[in-house]
């Protein structure tokens, strides 16, 4: 069950990004049949430009899940033995953290 969750989520998320796409195109298409002009800002946000991230959020976000699974693991399943797959983004988390001053520190020196 958990892999066809998964399976249905990743297509959800395919054809609702077809879906979007081929609206896009209609509107294009439309409005070139009414000899309508579209703004350059239409053509520019397409969905594919990514804004920069910032590594210490994402440090901080996966800190925060592994964290949040840690805790969910230990207490669900009474233990340890699976809370320890809360500590691989806790960790990569902490390692992100650790990039993150090593080059905040190494810009400052320059």
């Amino acid at each position: 069950m958990p892999f066809l969750t998964a399976i249905a989520i990743i297509l959800i998320i395919y054809l609702t990004k077809i879906h979007r796409e081929k609206s896009r195109n209609q509107l294009i298409e439309k409005a070139i049949e009414n000899g309508k002009e579209l703004s350059p800002e239409f053509f520019k946000n397409t969905g594919s430009a990514k804004k920069p991230s910032d590594p210490l959020t994402s440090a901080m976000v996966s800190i925060g899940a592994g964290i949040g699974l840690f805790g969910a693991f230990y207490f669900f399943f009474d233990g340890f033995k699976f809370a320890a797959f809360g500590l691989i983004p806790l960790f990569i988390g902490l390692g992100q953290l650790v990039a993150y001053f090593m080059n905040k520190k190494s810009k400052t020196q320059e």
